[in-house]
């Protein structure tokens, strides 16, 4: 199984973004050890977390737990659990066009001319995510073409081209937003609290407001 845990923000005065995306990541983090593994920890302490030759993250002393976090404007996403994951979350806004030859593939860039011009937002996030996610749990970071790997969709469930082993979810949520996650096998995913943080600092959770597709 892989939980989700979620963080909706509001800029702090005088905290850098990265800062604040990266503290809430780590609260998240936090929250995803104690609920499904029992691991209490105290203050602002994380156990050793190393790098891979890529710069994917993993934990030092629980090699058998796996994570991974993402954050855009106003949200921040962990994904944890025992089978290695990636994760990616955007708010969808304008795209410089100019950059779909190096994500699209072909059949992609077929698929967009053929959708009203509104949905290119969504659908260049839609996809972006979906391989953004793939690359980060198979932790190969950019080495791999993003052109390399395609989408194509099945009613509602996005499904992947060439990529064996490899399992996708993808949900809008609430203020716009797109969250897609890859797991190396087929795993199922679910949603523990999610958190909205305020400007002063503070949290209240809202509970799982997500929802397959």
């Amino acid at each position: 199984m892989i939980q989700i845990y979620m963080a909706s923000y509001e800029k702090c005065h005088g905290k850098k973004k990265w800062e604040q995306e990266h503290e809430l990541g780590k609260k998240l983090l936090r929250m995803g050890l104690k609920d499904l593994y029992g691991i209490d920890l105290r203050g602002p302490a994380l156990p050793v977390i190393l790098k891979g030759e890529h710069g994917k993250p993993y934990l030092k002393d629980f090699p058998n737990i796996h994570y991974n976090i993402s954050h855009t404007d106003g949200m921040v996403a962990c994904g944890i659990g025992d089978r290695e994951l990636g994760i990616d979350v955007e708010r969808i806004r304008p795209f410089r066009h100019n950059i779909l030859r190096k994500v699209f593939s072909d059949a992609e860039r077929r698929r967009m001319e053929e959708i009203p011009e509104e949905e290119h937002s969504l659908y260049f996030f839609c996809i972006w995510t979906l391989k953004e996610s793939y690359l980060k749990a198979v932790g190969c970071g950019i080495t791999r073409p993003l052109t390399g790997i395609s989408f194509e969709w099945k009613g509602e469930t996005p499904t992947a081209c060439g990529l064996p082993g490899a399992s996708f979810y993808q949900t809008m949520t609430e203020g716009g937003y797109v969250l897609s996650v890859c797991t190396l096998g087929d795993e199922k995913i679910n949603f523990g609290q999610n958190l909205v943080f305020s400007t002063q600092g503070g949290s209240q959770g809202t509970g799982p407001c997500f929802q397959k597709p």
